[in-house]
Formats: structure tokens, C-alpha cells, sequence
């Protein structure tokens, strides 16, 4: 696959906006597994080979077990995640994959369950995050880094 384009070179303010969603993120307080877990599984939806192969080794990183990482394709069926992840995956895949529909009431009944509305916003805020860098990269054919 031939990259079509560079977002960080032709864009490089875009390119650090975006970084900068990240960033705060990264230091919201939210569990860094736990959105590492996210992004995967968003990442895998999104058939994002560039965003997969990143969150992978992260995930390990950030404390998630390689069954959790093996089995997040099929989360609601594997036993190795807690409720909170389970209600975050579900938030995850809710609004990932939107097309023509609402984002249940019960889905965010389950999710305030586990999050604070903050956390709900946070979590929603690195949803919607990665669905863009998922984007991005699928639409310049940015390559896996696989080393």
C-alpha cells in the first residue's frame, strides 16, 4: 500500500490540534488501559490497520493482559473484562458505528453506572478521537509501522 498523503506535513497545525485531543486525554484521569482498550476496539471497527497495530503494544503499556487484547473483537462474549469495560465498549461501538440511528438510552443508563458524567464526556471525547485518526489514516493509506 503507497501512502497518499502526510496529514503531519501538509497539515501540521490540523495534525497538532488533533495531538493536542490526545494529550489531554492522556492526562484526563481516565484509565490509560482502558482507553487504550477503546481505541482498539474502535480502530478494529474502523478496519484502521495504522491506529490497530499502534494501540496493541500500548495496550500492553498501559496494563491490559493479551486476552483482553486477543478477545476484544468479541468482548461480549469473553469473560476477561469488567463491567466498566464492557459498558465503555458498548459506548464505543454505539457512537462508531451511528449510521442513521440514536445512541440508546439504556446503552447511557449502563454507562452512568459505572462513569461520572465527566468521564462520560471524556470517554466520548476519545471516541470521537480516535474515529478521526481512524479516518485520517485510512484516507491518506498511512501503513502499519510494523517494527
Amino acid at each position: 500500500m503507497k501512502q497518499r498523503f502526510d496529514v503531519s506535513k501538509l497539515i501540521p497545525e490540523g495534525y497538532k490540534a488533533m495531538y493536542g485531543v490526545h494529550t489531554y486525554l492522556q492526562g484526563s484521569g481516565i484509565d490509560l488501559g482502558l482507553l487504550e482498550l477503546v481505541r482498539l476496539r474502535v480502530s478494529q471497527i474502523n478496519g484502521c490497520a495504522f491506529c490497530v497495530a499502534m494501540h496493541i503494544p500500548l495496550g500492553r503499556k498501559h496494563g491490559l493482559g493479551d486476552h483482553q487484547i486477543n478477545l476484544v473483537a468479541t468482548w461480549k462474549e469473553a469473560p476477561v473484562f469488567s463491567e466498566r469495560e464492557r459498558a465503555a465498549l458498548a459506548w464505543a461501538e454505539a457512537l462508531t458505528v451511528i449510521v442513521a440511528q440514536e445512541v440508546p438510552a439504556p446503552l447511557y443508563a449502563r454507562l452512568q453506572e459505572h462513569f461520572s458524567a465527566d468521564e462520560i464526556a471524556k470517554l466520548t471525547l476519545c471516541i470521537g478521537e480516535i474515529n478521526t485518526w481512524n479516518r485520517l489514516m485510512l484516507a491518506s493509506s498511512t501503513p502499519p509501522a510494523l517494527d
